[in-house]
Formats: C-alpha cells, sequence, structure tokens
C-alpha cells in the first residue's frame, strides 16, 4: 500500500506500521489527497464503499468519483479558514455507477512551518439514513392525506396525537443513534489529535476499537428499530390495502394465515384453533383478512402471555344475515377497564419499551371499521383474556 505524507510524517518505522494498522482497520473510509486533489492514500474501508481496488483509486483526482463538485468550493473554503471541515454531506458516485449519500470530515494536514501538505478525509456511508429518512417524509406525506379519514373516525379522531407517538417512537432510536455517532465523532477526534502529536498509543486504541464496535452495535440496532417503526406506520397511515378483492373460503384462508404463521407459533406455547364454519364465502380482500387475523394472534402473544406461559386463542365464525361474525378469543392476562377505552389508539400500548409499539390493534381497528367495512367491539377483564366480536358484510 502507498504510504501517505501523514503515514510518513512518523519516523519510527514500527509508528509507520501501528499507524497504518489504524486506518486499515478503521471502520470508516478513510483517503487523503494533495493540493492537486489527486488521491494519495486509500484505506480498505473506501475501497469497498466506492468498489474500486486502491490501484484504481491512488493518483485520480477525487473529482472523478463526487456527484456533487460544487461541495468542493465551500468545503476548501471552510478548510482554509479554520483547518478542518466537518460534518458536511455530499454524494459519491461508485465504480457501478450508483450513489452514495456519505458524511465526510476533512482535516488540512501541515508541515512544521505550517505549510499546507495534503488534507485527510474520513467519510461514513449514510445512504441507509438518508433511505429512512426519505420513506418517514414519505410516511408523513400519506398520514396528511388521509386527515380527513381520520378525524371522522371517533377512535382514530386526534391526528395531533398520532403525530405526536409516531415522533416519540421513531425519535427514540434515532436520538440513541445520534448520541452514539456525536460520541464516537468526540473520541475520534481526540484519536487524531493523539496520531497528528506521534502520542497515540496501543492502549489507547485497543479501547477506540472497543468503543467503535459498541457503537456501530448500537447504531445498527437502533435504525433497523426505526426502520421497522417507519414501515409499521405506514400500515397505520393507509386506508384500504391495495390487493383485489376475490373470492375467498374463509375456513380455509384462516388455516393458510394459521399455517403461514407456524413458525412464530412454534416458539410459543400458546395453542391457536380455528372453528370456523366451512361454507362462508366471502368477496373481499384477502390481504386485509390476512392481517386482520395475524395481527391479533400477535398482539396476544405479546400482551396476553408471558414469556413461556402456556394458553389458549380460539377463532370462530358463523353467517348472520348477509353478515359474517368473528370470534376471538384468548385466555390471556386480560385488559383493565381503563386500558380496554383506549386498546385501538395508534401508538396506545402497556409494553413500550418491552416489544410494544402501540400499532397492532390500531391497525385491526383500521382494516375493520375501514377497508372491511365492519363493526369491531372488544370485552375483557383482568385475569380473564380478552375477546373481539367482529361483525363484515359478507359482500
Amino acid at each position: 500500500m502507498q504510504d501517505s505524507t501523514a503515514i510518513q510524517e512518523f519516523t519510527s518505522p514500527s509508528e509507520q506500521h501501528y499507524t497504518k494498522q489504524i486506518l486499515d482497520n478503521f471502520p470508516d473510509g478513510v483517503f487523503t489527497i494533495n493540493p492537486e486533489l489527486e488521491i494519495q492514500y486509500v484505506n480498505p474501508a473506501f475501497c469497498k464503499l466506492l468498489g474500486y481496488t486502491e490501484e484504481e483509486l491512488i493518483g485520480n483526482p477525487i473529482t472523478d468519483h463526487l456527484g456533487d463538485l460544487g461541495i468542493l468550493e465551500a468545503c476548501a473554503a471552510e478548510v482554509a479558514a479554520k483547518g478542518y471541515c466537518n460534518d458536511q454531506e455530499t454524494i459519491f458516485i461508485r465504480k457501478d455507477g450508483s450513489q452514495i449519500h456519505i458524511s465526510k470530515n476533512v482535516q488540512a494536514i501541515c508541515d512544521d512551518d505550517g505549510n499546507f501538505k495534503e488534507n485527510l478525509v474520513s467519510i461514513r456511508d449514510m445512504t441507509n439514513l438518508h433511505r429512512l429518512n426519505n420513506e418517514l417524509e414519505s410516511s408523513l406525506r400519506e398520514l396528511k392525506e388521509t386527515q380527513e379519514q381520520l378525524v371522522e373516525s371517533e377512535k382514530l379522531a386526534s391526528l395531533g396525537g398520532l403525530v405526536a407517538g409516531v415522533a416519540h417512537e421513531i425519535n427514540t432510536p434515532l436520538g440513541i443513534s445520534i448520541t452514539s455517532a456525536s460520541s464516537m465523532h468526540e473520541e475520534l477526534v481526540g484519536l487524531k489529535k493523539e496520531f497528528e502529536q506521534g502520542n497515540l498509543k496501543r492502549s489507547t486504541l485497543d479501547s477506540f476499537f472497543q468503543q467503535a464496535d459498541d457503537a456501530c452495535d448500537i447504531l445498527y440496532k437502533n435504525l433497523m428499530r426505526a426502520s421497522q417503526l417507519v414501515n409499521s406506520f405506514k400500515q397505520v397511515a393507509v386506508d384500504q390495502t391495495v390487493d383485489e378483492v376475490r373470492s375467498i373460503n374463509l375456513a380455509s384462508y384462516c388455516q393458510e394465515v394459521l399455517t403461514s404463521m407456524g413458525p412464530k407459533l412454534r416458539h410459543s406455547l400458546v395453542k391457536v384453533t380455528s372453528v370456523c364454519e366451512p361454507d362462508i364465502e366471502l368477496e373481499t380482500h384477502p390481504g386485509a383478512i390476512y392481517q386482520l387475523v395475524s395481527n391479533l394472534i400477535i398482539n396476544s402473544l405479546i400482551h396476553g402471555y408471558d414469556e413461556g406461559q402456556a394458553g389458549n386463542i380460539h377463532i370462530a365464525s358463523s353467517r348472520e344475515g348477509n353478515d359474517v361474525l368473528i370470534e376471538y378469543k384468548d385466555d390471556g392476562k386480560g385488559i383493565d377497564a381503563e386500558n380496554l377505552l383506549r386498546i385501538f389508539e395508534p401508538f396506545f400500548t402497556t409494553r413500550r419499551g418491552h416489544g410494544g409499539s402501540g400499532l397492532g390493534l390500531s391497525i385491526v381497528y383500521n382494516i375493520v371499521t375501514g377497508t372491511l367495512k365492519g363493526t369491531i367491539r372488544a370485552e375483557s377483564q383482568p385475569g380473564k383474556g380478552v375477546a373481539f366480536h367482529i361483525r363484515i358484510p359478507a359482500t
């Protein structure tokens, strides 16, 4: 690997080797460019981000890989004034032509006389976070479009509460991610300072690697959580499912739902039985029926039973004139009277922080009253399980 000027600043061969080892194992992409904007050094993470080999990058101008050349002027002005440029976002072009959104930090490297020699640049891939932000903005636009319908619904009348719930749920994992990223940035600044002064110790580096590993784990878990919340929220915002209406046999379809949920049910001691009448034919949205049944079961597993607790869920259906009645019951913990009044509210949950997002029964309510044009009523007492009585038109 070609050593950059920054690496060669160390006089001791062992220090040069140690510095190179730091950069080669650094999780973010790192490269240096000379005053002519030619790449002088790249670490493996940078090569991986752009999809090029080291030989393909070194000696070429960095402008060949920038998707926004206008950012150079602003960055150069900031570096000239302060000696660094932090947290600037731009676009890089990968070898396959795809774009990645990155956040970059630039540090000017000067000789002992203060003459500029090169820029040390570290970049972090922000593509997933950028995509997540776009999905959230799209979801919020969808929510705004459904405002009229939500206001007309008794249970979903408070749009402000729904938006506040979204903000609270998503801001929590994003806030943790931002804190973790900020902490690691501070650690990186300190590490770079010791590196530039030639005072970097192995113990400091070992500690940094451990903190970087922990930070990456925290970021991954919390960004995945935020992504899952965005996907769940999109279901709440949509008033109808997109699948086409077709005829189904309710008994057979419920069995299909249970079969598809087999892997999840096999890890539980709760037994689910379906005794739907065999001759009930529905002209309906199959996807809505699937979401209805699966969300009720998942809600029972999360809220009705402790881990390792046995129990029973019973699903039955019958025909009454032009309507179909669906009875869903579990023998779990039950719900007290105060919480029973709020179970269909979006983002209401008694298990916040323990796997409950407060979306499951809100989705059920939207499906029954919106997509299926029916009604749903809940009955429960603490210690006596919960029952949902659902009435939907057969056609």
